[in-house]
């Protein structure tokens, strides 16, 4: 009795987090999201992501693993570009643009990073990103370092119509 107690303890946890995962995609589009103003020599226009696979990620100057995670993002926009993926990343924390720019330097982020912005959903914390499929619409939301995060944007890529 006391080991099934045990096992029981130690699986609802597990099974919690299993079902948080099954949780519904919010409703939202990307025109909700509340862009910032760019901070780096990117040309960024919204119009421009109109028919192409968009990740949004809000993320903090004072975030370690924010910024950890500006590498992987600045690599996933440049294997993906070519095939319709847009990033484009919300310092959230109010950081000075010089801050930002420092920090954005040694990934080569050379994607949109804006000062300020907001994406339509949220987890509460950071880093946190959006992948919008081709039509605008969230298709998933969370950790950039959950592992479905890259098999969301695959997929969402994939369905992209062939043009």
């Amino acid at each position: 009795m006391k080991t099934l107690l045990l096992t029981a303890l130690f699986a609802f946890p597990l099974l919690a987090t299993a079902k948080d995962e099954e949780k519904p995609v919010p409703d939202a589009k990307l025109s909700q999201v509340r862009w910032g103003e760019v901070v780096n020599e990117v040309e960024f226009d919204p119009k421009d992501l109109e028919g192409k696979v968009v990740v949004v990620e809000e993320w903090g100057v004072n975030c370690g693993p924010c910024i950890a995670s500006l590498p992987e993002m600045a690599k996933l926009h440049r294997r993906n570009k070519r095939k319709g993926l847009e990033v484009i990343g919300l310092e959230v924390q109010g950081g000075d643009k010089d801050k930002i720019l420092d920090l954005i330097k040694k990934p080569r982020v050379k994607y949109p990073v804006t000062k300020g912005g907001r994406a339509p959903v949220s987890t509460g914390g950071i880093p946190h990103a959006c992948v919008f499929d081709h039509t605008g619409k969230l298709v998933w939301h969370g950790h950039p370092a959950a592992d479905e995060f890259e098999d969301a944007v695959k997929d969402a890529l994939k369905a992209m119509p062939k043009s």
